[in-house]
């Protein structure tokens, strides 16, 4: 049991798993752990750097670079877009570079507080998900990267911006929901920590950053639509791109669907399993 001095009442830990609702009020109680958790992860990051926050916009820029050259000047994908390429590709990197991010320090957030989890209690999803939001903060900020590209080539996004915001926060989810199942899963299976960087590795060729789905044959596109990513990333362009080769439904609804299981699945094992991550350590 644990008592809080401000008001002088006991809570009992039973080992049961709470509902959604209570844990997610319990979440809520707890939200200073997490401004202070998201704070410090920042300040760490840019402690001491040269460029300080101007990291956030040059390591996705010199990634858009890299892969115009390649998949634009090298294999001639850009003749075949009407937008400008390089906005295709802020489309697709962006959002890759925020997921390769967020879902690896999200996987290690319980391990690397563990010596926190062990003295004191407070929800431990707390950790997964603090470590998304920061590198959410740093996805938002880079996103003015597309928007000095517009300038640049006086492109104008049309009317399906409104959705822009709906793909985003279907990211986010995305990566909250793999972020709780891999770190409970990396809590009891080391192995985890050596498999999700080669996956990721693996996912980037097999995920539209640098080129556009139709370049995938038709008979394959069913399959290929089963990775989530490919739904965003080509929603994200649709969005932004003033609708460019038409809304993706198919792989939007997979996505949408796939990202939906996943989160269900995800909150389901991590309340089954919390109470026992000091035992399984």
């Amino acid at each position: 049991m644990t008592s809080d001095p401000a008001s002088a009442q006991w809570r009992t830990i039973d080992g049961h798993p709470p509902s959604l609702l209570e844990y997610c009020r319990e979440i809520h109680k707890y939200r200073e752990v997490a401004y202070v958790l998201i704070r410090r992860d920042l300040i760490v990051r840019f402690r001491q750097t040269y460029f300080g926050l101007a990291w956030l916009l040059f390591k996705p820029l010199m990634l858009m670079a890299v892969m115009s050259f390649a998949f634009g000047f090298l294999a001639g994908f850009e003749k075949s877009h009407a937008a400008p390429y390089p906005l295709i590709i802020f489309c697709g990197v962006i959002p890759w570079y925020f997921f390769s991010n967020a879902v690896p320090d999200s996987m290690n957030s319980l391990l690397g507080h563990m010596h926190i989890i062990q003295k004191t209690y407070f929800p431990r999803a707390i950790f997964p998900i603090a470590a998304v939001v920061s590198d959410a903060i740093e996805f938002f900020v880079a996103w003015l990267l597309f928007a000095l590209g517009c300038l640049w080539f006086g492109y104008l996004p049309g009317w399906q911006i409104v959705f822009f915001p709906l793909f985003c926060l279907q990211l986010i989810v995305l990566c909250t929901a793999i972020g709780l199942w891999l770190s409970v899963v990396n809590v009891q299976f080391r192995d985890i920590g050596n498999l999700v960087p080669f996956l990721l590795m693996i996912g980037f060729f097999v995920t539209p950053a640098g080129y556009t789905s139709i370049r995938i044959p038709e008979q394959w596109q069913m399959v290929y639509a089963l990775n989530p990513l490919v739904g965003v990333i080509e929603g994200l362009r649709w969005s932004l791109l003033n609708g460019m080769d038409g809304f993706p439904r198919t792989p939007v609804i997979l996505s949408l669907a796939t990202t939906l299981a996943m989160g269900l699945i995800a909150v389901r094992h991590f309340l089954a399993v919390e109470t026992d991550l000091v035992d399984l350590a």
